[in-house]
């Protein structure tokens, strides 16, 4: 399939400005639940995508990098790899995780770059990844879209395979996560899953419109003993983590591919109907909503960041950063780039990091959106930039022969 197709494809990814079209409960229990914990990791690591399972965009443990020290980035390494990078990396215990659309998990060193392994060994024609890697208990856990679509489980040191689910879904396009001895995908066709994260074995299967419509290009969400997911088919679900049934549905006016941020019992998600809504975790029922721009082109793919009382994300209309009250939904600032903002920006004591299509990687600071630092690189960064034991690193879509992998750290 023509990377341009595949672009296309991927929801959390999808162009409206090259006006892609989209295509147009049974639950089975098998074996118990382990509790979901939605707290962020704070090992300093970034070990999944929006680092944690309540995909807050946050990185608590930072502190070499700060609105006074980022200025000082400079590009460490740059790796190039097989395909496009779509997927945000993840990291820890020294390497760099990162999916690419040559359908292949890359290990990299964290200190140089160097590619430590590229699992499976050999990539099929029309392999391709668009999720982003989660790490657990040593054992690093990636989507990827064969023939047939699988969940795989690697080793973190070796890359040897744990276990893989078989070709008994459908194509992942939202990042797996791993929480309380669990492993959570959605898939295209209106499925979520839960899997034992030794194993592999399906823990429930869960179709919350019935099988019908689309199904789900962001990834779910876990907190509170309850897992979001935002649907293709207008609708955002509250299922219940132990048994996938359906406790609530909050309808929207788009589809969504948005993936939504659990803080303090409230949900933020931004949707194609081009307004970034505030919903009660428990019941559903909308906290506010705010529409940001008039035309199709208003809408959000950014998955939001949420702390200290702001939401961040990034919008497609007018190539902008939001920063947004996370009580009201009030904008605080907002800061231009100069391409759309498809990136999910992060933060990290005081400064929010985002990509943009215009080809950069920005630093700004969380308080006003004032730049503080900014990197040109070889190409679109569509996926979210990450930060890890004082260092960013981001990967690109559209370079020549593949995609790049990227490494700033403070200069010594």
């Amino acid at each position: 399939m023509p990377a341009r197709d595949r672009r296309c494809m991927t929801g959390r990814f999808l162009r409206v400005r090259a006006l892609c079209a989209l295509a147009a409960l049974v639950m089975t229990p098998l074996v118990a639940v382990g509790t979901a914990s939605a707290s962020a990791v704070a090992t300093g690591d970034w070990t999944q995508f929006r680092n944690g399972p309540a995909h807050q965009g946050v990185n608590t443990a930072e502190t070499a990098l700060s609105v006074s020290t980022v200025g000082g980035l400079r590009q460490q390494w740059v790796t190039k790899i097989g395909g496009s990078v779509w997927s945000s990396p993840a990291t820890a215990d020294g390497r760099v995780y990162v999916g690419g659309l040559d359908g292949r998990l890359h290990a990299l060193d964290a200190a140089t770059g160097q590619q430590l392994w590229a699992k499976p060994d050999s990539a099929l024609t029309g392999d391709w990844t668009f999720t982003s890697p989660a790490i657990g208990d040593g054992v690093v856990y990636l989507g990827i879209n064969r023939p047939a679509a699988e969940i795989w489980a690697f080793d973190a040191v070796t890359g040897a395979t744990r276990w893989r689910t078989g070709a008994s879904i459908s194509n992942i396009n939202g990042s797996p996560v791993v929480a309380g001895g669990v492993v959570y995908a959605a898939t295209t066709e209106d499925q979520v899953l839960a899997l034992d994260a030794a194993t592999g074995a399906r823990i429930w299967d869960a179709k919350p419109n019935g099988g019908r419509g689309s199904g789900f290009y962001s990834s779910p969400t876990v907190a509170g003993g309850k897992v979001f997911a935002a649907s293709l088919n207008q609708q955002v679900y509250a299922l219940d983590a132990a048994t996938g049934a359906v406790l609530w549905s909050f309808p929207t006016g788009g589809h969504n591919s948005s993936t939504p941020a659990v803080v303090g019992g409230t949900v933020y998600f931004g949707s194609r109907d081009g307004n970034v809504y505030a919903v009660n975790a428990e019941t559903g029922v909308q906290r506010w909503k705010v529409r940001y721009g008039s035309n199709i082109l208003a809408s959000f793919q950014s998955s939001p960041a949420v702390v200290n009382g702001s939401v961040y994300i990034g919008t497609n209309n007018d190539r902008r950063v939001l920063a947004l009250d996370a009580a009201t939904g009030a904008t605080k600032w907002s800061f231009r780039t100069g391409g759309v903002v498809m990136s999910s920006p992060v933060v990290a004591n005081g400064v929010v990091y985002v990509g943009s299509d215009d080809r950069s990687v920005y630093a700004l600071r969380a308080t006003n959106g004032q730049r503080l630092w900014s990197a040109k690189v070889s190409g679109a960064v569509d996926s979210g930039p990450v930060v890890a034991q004082g260092k960013v690193y981001a990967g690109t879509y559209g370079d020549s022969g593949g995609g790049n992998v990227y490494s700033f750290a403070l200069s010594r």
